[in-house]
């Protein structure tokens, strides 16, 4: 191979090597995203395993390094570093449905959640029946309490029975995963 030749592939080959090098070098970019779960976060990205309640009547997904906080008693909760995830069941009055109901408990969403402000509130497109609630609020981490802000979708899914199923999945928004907690929607299923 001549000079020439070597400089010519040279010439071809460095702006490519360049734009590699400026596309990975930077550590904090989302080229690359580091998957929920796989950062010791233990997201709603993990993979999922099945929570049953023979008593209540119901199963659904909940990511595998979550553990249960059996202190909550009104439902069921998981706990993953920051990010929690809480199954209840309410009674809606006569005559009210899921939308109308979901609009109503807005306030109740902002009590539980400080700096709660509502992102989004429609039918889901992919979980039969459900309203979906957006919302982001203030957070502090139990691992390093600094504050962060978080975001959350809470989920109500009418039961045949005339109660919602109310799933809330929050956690830090540099790591919210619409996919992921949708996933956790669509495991829930009555067993009775």
């Amino acid at each position: 191979m001549n000079r020439i030749q070597r400089f010519l592939i040279v010439l071809f080959l460095l702006p490519l090597g360049l734009t590699a090098c400026a596309t990975n070098s930077n550590p904090g970019s989302n080229s690359n995203p580091v998957p929920v779960g796989e950062d010791g976060e233990g997201g709603a990205e993990a993979a999922l395993v099945t929570y049953s309640d023979s008593q209540l009547g119901f199963s659904i997904g909940y990511p595998s390094p979550w553990t249960q906080d059996k202190t909550f008693t009104s439902g069921v909760k998981f706990i993953g570093g920051d990010d929690s995830m809480t199954l209840e069941f309410v009674t809606s009055p006569v005559g009210i449905d899921t939308m109308t109901y979901a609009k109503n408990d807005a306030p109740s969403a902002a009590t539980a959640f400080p700096g709660f402000t509502q992102v989004g509130l429609a039918a889901s497109t992919e979980v039969k029946d459900a309203i979906v609630l957006g919302f982001t609020a203030n957070g502090t981490s139990t691992v390093t309490g600094k504050a962060y802000t978080a975001r959350g979708d809470r989920y109500y899914m009418p039961l045949t029975n005339g109660q919602i199923a109310v799933l809330t999945v929050v956690g830090p928004d540099n790591h919210y995963d619409r996919e992921g907690v949708r996933d956790i929607a669509l495991t829930f299923k009555l067993t009775k």
